[in-house]
């Protein structure tokens, strides 16, 4: 998967560097594309991240907001538009060792928005990668009034309001049917 490729260094935050808090503004410039749920989407712009690391006492509160812009394509027209996305992220990173001495009512507990890391780093890039999937809608319009795609040919009915497809489509497998009621209606 795409996703598993994108990091940044500034993401990755050494838990014995600091003491108590931690306060940093990350721009990451080489992430080109990300996997959406539906769609690979192109990164307009740098992605900014604003983040506070804070320790607690069984591991470290983690927090920020992003901002960037993402190539979409509309749901309805299928035409690309530009979508800004400003989201909040929020984790709870405990040590793996910690995880072991939970019991087990405490450990399905403490599974809402908590990540267990190994080691002394905490990496950010997963929750950075999830705000941003979670941000951008199932459906993505490029306007909410967006008419579509006419369906019997296909043309844009944003460019053509007025368009009107003289000829009624027929799905190919029900014409014979179609000439069955025409031959009966003939006969009458």
């Amino acid at each position: 998967m795409l996703n598993e490729n994108l990091s940044d260094k500034n993401l990755i935050i050494n838990t014995e560097r600091f003491e108590k808090k931690i306060e940093k503004s990350v721009i990451i410039n080489d992430w080109k594309t990300i996997q959406l749920l539906n769609e690979e989407s192109e990164i307009l712009s740098p992605i900014k991240v604003d983040f506070k690391v804070e320790k607690v006492s069984n591991g470290f509160i983690a927090n920020g907001r992003i901002n960037t812009e993402l190539k979409l394509s509309c749901s309805r027209c299928l035409n690309e538009f530009k979508y800004n996305i400003e989201s909040d992220f929020e984790a709870y990173y405990i040590s793996k060792d910690f995880e072991k001495s939970l019991s087990k009512i405490e450990h399905l507990n403490s599974l809402d928005n908590t990540i267990y890391y190994d080691g002394i780093n905490i990496d950010l890039t997963e929750r950075i990668i999830e705000a941003i999937i979670l941000k951008v809608p199932e459906l993505p319009l490029c306007k909410e009034d967006c008419k579509g795609l006419c369906p019997n040919c296909g043309i844009d009915l944003n460019e053509n309001p007025d368009h009107n497809c003289e000829e009624e489509y027929v799905d190919p497998r029900f014409a014979s049917l179609l000439n069955l009621l025409k031959e009966d209606k003939d006969s009458k």
